[in-house]
């Protein structure tokens, strides 16, 4: 039987996978823009609350039984994808 792990050694993972959060929802925002910059020279509109609408059912369909509730990650993607249009919204032109 292994061992239980230790606090600091849990909490050593927990700073590792706090920081691969953080490059991701940096490398979203970063994506955001570039479809944001598109869609501004495209003609399209910022928003697009259809495509939120069907990236948060897919993300949804399945929700372990270990991790957060369906409800918790739904609203930890509405807090990213309202943040996600705030930073689209300040763009002010900014190529992409």
């Amino acid at each position: 039987m292994p061992a239980e792990p230790t606090l600091a050694q849990l909490r050593h993972e927990m700073d590792a996978l706090n920081a691969q959060l953080v490059e991701l929802l940096h490398a979203r925002g970063r994506l955001c823009r570039a479809i944001g910059a598109w869609k501004a020279r495209h003609g399209h509109a910022a928003a697009d609350p259809q495509r939120e609408d069907a990236m948060l059912a897919a993300l949804l369909q399945e929700a372990p039984a270990d991790g957060y509730s369906r409800p918790q990650v739904e609203a930890i993607l509405r807090a990213v994808f309202a943040a996600s249009r705030a930073r689209v919204a300040g763009m002010d032109g900014v190529a992409g």
